[in-house]
C-alpha cells in the first residue's frame, strides 16, 4: 500500500475474506493542546440524578501521570467547567500512577444533585471526572472524564443509546382447533413484560383481522368471519415507543373452520426448508483517517460490513472488533487502545430480526480489547443488516510524525 504523500492523510486497507482491516496514519504534524488525561467507565451507564450512590463504581481509563498519584477526587460538575462537586471521599493512599484507579463501595456515597448541591439536577450535559494530585506537584491540569446527559431527572452516559427491551408475543384461540362457519372466536394476545404499551394487530396469513391496544399485557378481539379451511392466526405487537421496547410476533395458531354439513378431505402436504447463509461481507478495500496532528486525533469511517443471517434457527449474533498497536517509523508505535469508533446500525434487507449497535469506545479505551461492533439478540437475529462505525485515532503527544498501520480483525460469532 503505497502512503499519501498529504501532510494530513491517512490510509486503510481490508485483507482476507472480508475480516482484516489495516489502519494507516500518515504526515503526523506539531502538536496542537493538550487532551483529557482519558475517560472513565461509569457502572451503570445510566440511572437516576438523586439516587445514591450515583454509582457502584467508577474506573479511569489509565493510571494517573507519573508523580501525580498521592491522592484522586472524584466530582461531577457542568459540561466544560473547570470546578464540579465531589461524589464521594478522595483518595489519599497514593501509589495512583500505577495503574488505572476505581472508586467503589463507599468510596461513593452521594448523588449526582448531591454533588451538584441541587435538589433537582437541570437537563443537560455534565462531566463526570477524576483530579490527580501530587505531593510537591499538586493538582494536573488535565483530568480523566466523561460526559453524560440529564433529561427528566435520568442521565446516561452521552452518546450512549439505550437498546429497546426485548418483547415476546403469544396467542391463544378460544375455542381452540376446529369450529363451524360463523361461531365467535376469541383472539388473546399476551405481551412481556406487561409494562410493554402499544397495540396488537391479529392477522390471517398476511391479512389483518383486527386490532387491540395492550392493556396489563394482554389484547384481545372476538371475530366470526373466519373462512372455511384451515386459518393461520398471528399476533403482531407494535410498541407505542419504539425506542423503548421492540416489536415481537407470536408462533402461529391454526384453526380449522367447517362448513355445516359439508364433506372434506384432508391432504397432508410437506415440503423440506434448508437453512440459508449466515455470513460476513465488508464493502470497499481501503479506508481514510485524516487530520492527525501529534497531540490530536485522525478521525475517518470504516467501511460498511453487512451480516447475513438466513440459518432459521434465530438464535442471535455478535460482530466484534479489535486491533493490533500502530507501528510507525523507526519502531515507533502507537498503542492499539487509542483506536476508538462510534458504531451504528440499520436492518437492510428481509428477515423478522432488529439489530443493535454496539457502545462507543473512546480512544485511550479502544479497540485494543474486542468491543461489539453491532448484534441481534437470540429470537430476533433473522435478516440482513447492515454495520459501521465512525473511528477516531488518538495520537499520543510523544509519536514520531511519519507512517502508522495496524490490523482490525471483525469477527462474526
Amino acid at each position: 500500500m503505497k502512503a499519501s504523500t498529504s501532510r494530513l492523510g491517512r490510509v486503510v486497507a481490508l485483507f482476507g475474506a472480508a475480516a482484516l482491516s489495516t489502519v494507516g496514519l500518515v504526515g503526523i504534524a506539531a502538536p496542537a493542546q493538550a487532551a483529557p488525561l482519558g475517560t472513565l467507565t461509569l457502572n451503570p451507564a445510566s440511572g437516576s440524578a438523586t439516587a445514591a450512590p450515583a454509582f457502584t463504581s467508577v474506573t479511569t481509563s489509565s493510571a494517573c501521570p507519573a508523580g501525580y498519584g498521592q491522592n484522586v477526587g472524584l466530582r461531577v460538575g457542568p459540561a466544560g467547567s473547570a470546578t464540579g462537586g465531589l461524589l464521594g471521599v478522595a483518595l489519599g493512599a497514593g501509589g495512583y500512577d500505577t495503574a488505572p484507579v476505581t472508586f467503589s463501595g463507599g468510596q461513593i456515597s452521594r448523588s449526582l444533585a448531591q454533588g451538584l448541591a441541587v435538589t433537582a439536577v437541570a437537563n443537560g450535559d455534565y462531566d463526570v471526572y477524576v483530579e490527580c494530585f501530587g505531593v510537591s506537584s499538586g493538582k494536573h491540569p488535565d483530568r480523566f472524564q466523561t460526559t453524560i446527559t440529564v433529561n427528566n431527572g435520568n442521565w446516561q452516559v452521552k452518546g450512549v443509546v439505550q437498546p429497546a427491551t426485548p418483547t415476546t408475543t403469544t396467542l391463544a384461540v378460544s375455542p381452540a382447533g376446529s369450529v363451524q362457519q360463523g361461531t365467535d372466536v376469541t383472539l388473546t394476545a399476551t405481551v412481556a413484560p406487561t409494562a410493554a404499551a402499544g397495540s396488537v394487530e391479529f392477522r390471517r396469513g398476511a391479512v389483518a383481522v383486527g386490532t387491540a391496544p395492550v392493556v396489563n399485557g394482554t389484547a384481545s378481539i372476538t371475530i366470526n368471519t373466519l373462512a372455511a379451511g384451515f386459518n393461520s392466526l398471528t399476533a403482531v405487537f407494535t410498541p407505542t415507543v419504539a425506542a423503548d421496547f421492540q416489536p415481537s410476533t407470536s408462533a402461529p395458531v391454526s384453526v380449522q373452520v367447517t362448513v355445516p354439513g359439508g364433506l372434506g378431505a384432508e391432504q397432508e402436504i410437506t415440503a423440506d426448508v434448508a437453512p440459508g447463509a449466515f455470513s460476513l461481507g465488508v464493502a470497499g478495500g481501503a479506508v481514510a483517517l485524516s487530520g492527525g496532528l501529534v497531540g490530536g486525533t485522525a478521525t475517518g469511517a470504516l467501511n460498511k460490513a453487512t451480516v447475513t443471517d438466513l440459518r432459521g434457527t434465530n438464535g442471535g449474533w455478535n460482530l466484534t472488533g479489535q486491533v493490533e498497536n500502530f507501528t510507525g517509523p523507526a519502531g515507533a508505535s502507537i498503542p492499539a487502545n487509542q483506536l476508538g469508533w462510534t458504531p451504528s446500525a440499520t436492518k437492510v434487507g428481509q428477515g423478522s430480526g432488529s439489530v443493535a449497535a454496539g457502545a462507543p469506545a473512546n480512544p485511550g479505551a479502544g479497540l485494543g480489547d474486542a468491543r461489539t461492533l453491532c448484534s441481534a439478540a437470540q429470537g430476533g437475529s433473522a435478516g440482513v443488516f447492515e454495520c459501521g462505525a465512525g473511528l477516531t485515532l488518538g495520537i499520543p503527544d510523544t509519536a514520531v510524525p511519519g507512517s502508522y498501520t495496524a490490523t482490525l480483525t471483525l469477527t462474526l460469532v
